[in-house]
Parts: C-alpha cells; structure tokens; sequence
C-alpha cells in the first residue's frame, strides 16, 4: 500500500487537475501514512526501503530531533510547501516534477513526542494537510491519545509480530547465505527467548557468528544444545516483556520456584529479577502489590486453621505483621518521592521494600496468587473521594447563608440530620408532606438537584432508604410544587450563572475553529479569557431577579428590558 500509494502521490495531490479534494474521509486517499507496531519488527526499514524503491531522497526525523511547532515549522516548512520542480520536458510529468528527484519524510517515534515538543502534533496534523511530499509517521503505541488525533489523517497500518516459526526459518535462510548452519529448533528458540524480535534474532545470528570465530572455532554451526548452553549471552531482557499484572505477581509471590537447596547465584538472580519487576511501571507496581499481597497468605492461613496447629497459625500471623510493616514503610517512602520532597533516590528502596513484602508473605518456598492479579481499587476510591469533597463543598456553599461550620462539622453534624428529616417528611404514611420539605429547603439554600442527587451521596447505610428510591409520581408531584414558587437557592443562580455561561461560551468558541488539534493552547486559553471578559454579568444576572406574586411575567419583561438598556449604554 505505501508503495503504490508514494508512486501515485504527486498525481494524486499535485495534480490541479485532480479531482479530489477531501483528504479526510475514512476510504482516502491519504496524504501520510502510519506504520504501528512493537519494536523490532521493521517498520523503519519498510518506510527507508519503499522511499529508495520509489527514487526518493528521504528526510527523517526520530526522538533525538526537536519536534515542537516552532522547529518543525522551521525545518519542515519550507520542505512540505513545495515540490520539485522539473524542466526535461521530455521526462516531464503532469502536476509532479517528475524530473527531479523526489523527496519523502519519516516521523519516526511520533508516539515519544511529549511535554518537549510543544504542539508538535498539531503542527505535524496542520502540516500533513498542506504539505506537497509524502509524510510517512511511524509509532509503537497505537493506542496513546496522542496517535488517535493523528489516525484520521494517515492511511492505518498496522504491524505485528510474526510467529517464531516464520521467524525460524528466515533465520535459516539468512544463515544459509552467510555459510552457517542453523537447526530450525535452535532458530525458534532464539526466536521465543527474544520475544519474536526480528531484529534481535538476527543480531543474536551475527553474535554467534562473530564469538565462534574470535574463538578460533572453524565450525559456527548453531545446534539447539549449544544454543541451550549459551542462551545467557543472547537472550534478550525478559523483563521487558512482562506486562504490569504478571510483574505483580512475580512479586508477591516471593521466592516461588526457588528450591531449599539452591546456590547463592540462583538466589540472587531471583531477587535481582522480582526488583526489576517493580520498574515495569513504578507509578502503579506499589498500589497493585497492596491491592494483592495479603490475597496470598490466604490459603495458607486457612490451612493452619483446618490442621489446628497453633504454631504455623501464628508464624502465618508473624508474616503478615513483617509485610504490612514493609508496606508502611513503602508508603512513607512513596510520600518523599511523589511529596514536596521529590527524593527519586528513593526509587530503589521502595522497589526493595515491596519486594520484602511479597518474601513475607510467601515464606521461604514462595507463595501462590490464586486468580489474576486485582488492579489497584485505591485508584477508584481516590476518585470517590475527590467527588464527594466536591459536593460537600457545593453544599457547603449553598447552606452558608444559614450555618457558619466547617465542611468537617457540616457533614458529621448537619447532612445526616436533615437527610433524615427530610426523608421522613418525604416519605410520610399518609401524604408527602412536600409543601415543609420545600420550606426547609428554602431556609437552607437547597435546590432539587441537592435533594435527590448530592444529599444520599453520605448516607453510610447502603441498605437504607434514599431519596432515588423515591417513585416517579412523588418525584414528579414534588418537582411540580417546587416549580411553582422562587427559592433562595435561585439567589446563587446569578452568581453561579455567569461561571456557566462563560464555560458555554469557551466551548462555542473552541466549536467555532475549524480544526481543533492544530490550535496552539496558549493562544487558545488566551481567546477564552478575553471572551470571558466581554460577558455582560450584570444582564445576566437581570434575568434571575426574583419575582413578585402575580407579576412573574412582568418582572422578567423588566429584566430584558433592563439587559438591553445596559447593552445600549455600554454601546454608546
């Protein structure tokens, strides 16, 4: 596909003639392509090849190279807004220059563009739209957020590990060529031991090549058996390899796998490998080792209690204190790295002391986790928390006008004593007593929204009544006899309204640019705030004047006619 699509491209977008000019649409065509897939696997070299196959001069670009708006503007701008002109009418091609060598650019790491290259996706969106060479981008992660912004413009094209038995026998040829002979066993095990990296199978080829002859050995055959005896020299780091959930449970697992009897180097090499696995990914290997450490002494425990033996119940017991005091200490080193402090040289500690966790949880032959590792509910709960802070605070500001207490006292004190009593006016045996429930409301600055949403958020009995447990009718009898009347929650409308309708006029704004990736932030934010400036806040806050009995219609025409006066004075 890139290949045809690179011989047909100066035809296709050059061309003034052509007839298509929406570059957009799912089917194409496309001005650049994406090539993603893990490391390894050739997709660089694809791009580098297709470029030579097609007479291009290649200009590339990886993680090494500033890719911010500003540089890429700088080095890619006058590249991308012109094309080579040729004059040999007799090679001459329509709308392409066909004379002239053409060119080509590779984005090589687009995904590794991050905090340094300031807008450089945007630029690199607004680039492939106008540009007259072929882009070619290249990423390992397809899934990052940043990628996804970038899909609609490429032609998609993914890469995948081959299996190793296809990467077997290649291995074999390539051997062949080079006057080695390789045996297809010793070839797939190369090829399992480097993950069905491609290219690290044939450096692996080159590196027993060269060994064998710097050794002096006229044969460099390679044999399943030698390859067996020498795999530590070639293998690849398996720890990159192991995803975040199995690295969990290397490590809680302890010394799983290790017999009563093995050697020092062995023990070593153990330990060495459950501390690399906490840097899979040291920002979340802490939360899912608390989330399962424990998990792991479970049938342990529960075996010392169906054999009634009082000794192994309490080492059981002993165990678990050590691992807990480790995941203590773990969390106050966390807290120097991730505080104010900022000590990353406490990085390997915290590595070590989650690692003693999982030694005392598994004894002294390693533990067993039963299931798949669980994922860190810390994360979810945190985000309770911070949602809850967040209403108790709104409620906290609409009932300052009657109580003076902290969101401390407000939530132990207040909320459940009148969530009770409201609840009970609410659901009273005879009738709902809506017109007192309305009443209390009003003396504490509660809305509908508080009532039904915001105020069962604290209830602590999970099996008690809530007002959401409320049926339709009395929720809709109440909504008709609160609408009818003006509260004093309406009273923080004008205040409030005025923050909501600057946030609907930032979105309209943003609604209005044509393309909201190529957007610089800065200018942006800059825009929204000079439109939030320009908000008339007294004419807004006009339209929520209270209204008198039997003259609500009244009082709303004098609010609009008072919003368009102080327009035509501010005109004026």
């Amino acid at each position: 596909y890139v290949s045809t699509g690179l011989a047909k491209w100066e035809d296709t977008f050059n061309n003034p003639r052509a007839q298509s000019k929406s570059y957009g649409s799912p089917s194409g065509p496309f001005k650049a392509a994406l090539l993603s897939g893990p490391p390894g696997i050739g997709k660089t070299t694809t791009a580098l090849l297709v470029a030579q196959e097609s007479n291009r001069d290649v200009l590339e670009f990886n993680a090494s190279d500033t890719r911010s708006k500003k540089g890429l503007s700088e080095k890619l701008g006058d590249v991308t807004g012109s094309k080579v002109l040729s004059f040999d009418s007799s090679t001459k091609k329509r709308g392409g220059g066909g004379g002239g060598k053409k060119r080509c650019i590779i984005m090589d790491e687009v995904d590794g563009m991050g905090a340094g290259d300031r807008s450089g996706m945007a630029e690199l969106i607004k680039m492939i739209k106008s540009s007259k060479v072929p882009i070619i981008c290249i990423c390992n992660d397809r899934q990052s957020q940043k990628i996804r912004s970038l899909v609609p413009y490429c032609l998609d094209l993914r890469y995948r590990r081959p299996v190793k038995s296809m990467i077997a026998r290649r291995a074999v040829e390539i051997g062949q060529m080079e006057g080695m002979r390789v045996e297809t066993n010793a070839a797939e095990a190369i090829a399992e031991s480097c993950g069905n990296d491609i290219r690290q199978v044939v450096n692996c080829l080159q590196m027993w090549s060269n060994k064998k002859r710097v050794g002096g050995t006229s044969s460099v055959d390679m044999t399943y058996k030698a390859v067996r005896e020498n795999q530590s020299f070639i293998n690849k780091d398996e720890i990159l390899r192991v995803s975040m959930f199995d690295a969990t449970r290397v490590i809680v697992e302890g010394c799983r796998g290790l017999s009563a009897n093995a050697d020092a180097k062995t023990r070593n090499a153990s330990l060495y490998k459950r501390t690399d696995s906490y840097f899979v990914d040291y920002s979340l290997m802490g939360l899912n080792v608390h989330q399962n450490y424990l998990k792991v002494m479970t049938p342990q425990f529960s075996e010392t209690k169906r054999n009634a033996d009082m000794d192994a119940e309490l080492g059981c017991l002993d165990r678990m204190y050590d691992a807990t005091a480790s995941m203590s200490d773990f969390a106050i080193a966390e807290n120097k790295i991730r505080g104010g402090d900022q000590l990353w040289e406490l990085l390997p500690l915290c590595a070590a002391l989650t690692v003693k966790a999982g030694h005392h949880v598994g004894g002294e032959n390693g533990g067993f986790l039963s299931g798949y590792p669980e994922f860190a509910a810390w994360l979810g709960k945190n985000s309770s928390r911070g949602r809850k802070v967040r209403l108790l605070q709104e409620l906290s500001h609409h009932m300052n006008y009657k109580i003076s207490s902290g969101t401390v006292d407000l939530r132990l004190g207040y909320v459940p004593a009148l969530r009770q009593h409201l609840l009970s006016l609410m659901m009273n045996k005879d009738r709902a007593r809506t017109s007192e429930v309305i009443q209390l409301m009003d003396e504490y600055g509660l809305d509908r929204d508080d009532l039904f949403e915001n105020i069962d958020e604290f209830n602590l009995d999970p099996k008690g009544m809530k007002f959401a447990d409320l049926d339709s009718k009395a929720k809709a009898a109440f909504t008709r006899e609160y609408n009818k009347g003006v509260h004093k929650s309406q009273a923080l409308v004008a205040e409030q309204g005025v923050g909501k309708t600057r946030k609907k006029a930032a979105s309209d704004t943003v609604k209005e640019v044509e393309d909201l990736d190529a957007v610089d932030d800065d200018k942006a934010s800059a825009e929204d705030e000079e439109d939030e400036e320009e908000m008339d806040a007294e004419a807004i806050q006009a339209l929520f004047q209270k209204k008198k009995k039997g003259g609500g219609k009244t009082t709303a025409a004098a609010g609009k006619k008072k919003a368009a006066t102080t327009k035509g004075r501010k005109k004026k």
